[in-house]
């Protein structure tokens, strides 16, 4: 069996980011989340330097869905290409940047999570079509903020056909 693990740039490094999966997702309770929070608002935990303030009691306190959760480095990809863009990924100050974060996150998110499944399938079944649908996916990633609906939805198609045959039985 081959065991495959993740390039860097598709792990998350949350020293990297400005928190943005602790204020743009909604959270639920019922989905291990502590309590509901509403997309777009800040955890209530969070602290001004963009840290978890209950980090290391995260599983006691009720937040395993924190714990689980991973964007695949989309977080500090998104804030970096914010800091270039902007000069800052400061949500809180800055509307303009917080309405570009907000709105690029999903986006980002996805496309994250698509160039990961790329990635391994290409990688465990040694795959040079899948390789390649992967580095050109990757390739667009300083556009993937900006993506239109039709180019969202075409890579969305690319990528769905490309793994279909590997859900098959």
């Amino acid at each position: 069996m081959t065991r495959a693990t993740l390039p860097a740039h598709l792990k998350a490094d949350c020293s990297a980011c400005a928190a943005l999966c602790c204020v743009i997702p909604p959270f639920d309770a019922a989905q291990g989340f502590g309590f509901d929070k509403l997309a777009e608002t800040p955890c209530h935990h969070l602290c001004a330097d963009h840290r978890c303030g209950i980090h290391a009691e995260l599983i006691d306190r009720g937040f395993a869905g924190c714990v689980a959760f991973d964007c695949l480095g989309a977080g500090q990809r998104l804030t970096a290409m914010a800091v270039e863009r902007f000069g800052s990924a400061d949500w809180r100050a800055r509307p303009d940047v917080a309405r570009w974060l907000f709105a690029a996150y999903p986006r980002m998110r996805q496309a994250q999570e698509w160039l990961a499944q790329l990635s391994l399938a290409g990688s465990v079944l040694a795959s040079a079509e899948l390789r390649k649908l992967a580095a050109e996916l990757d390739a667009e990633s300083p556009r993937w903020p900006d993506w239109t609906a039709d180019e969202h939805a075409g890579w969305r198609s690319r990528v769905a056909n490309a793994i279909a045959p590997l859900t098959r039985e």
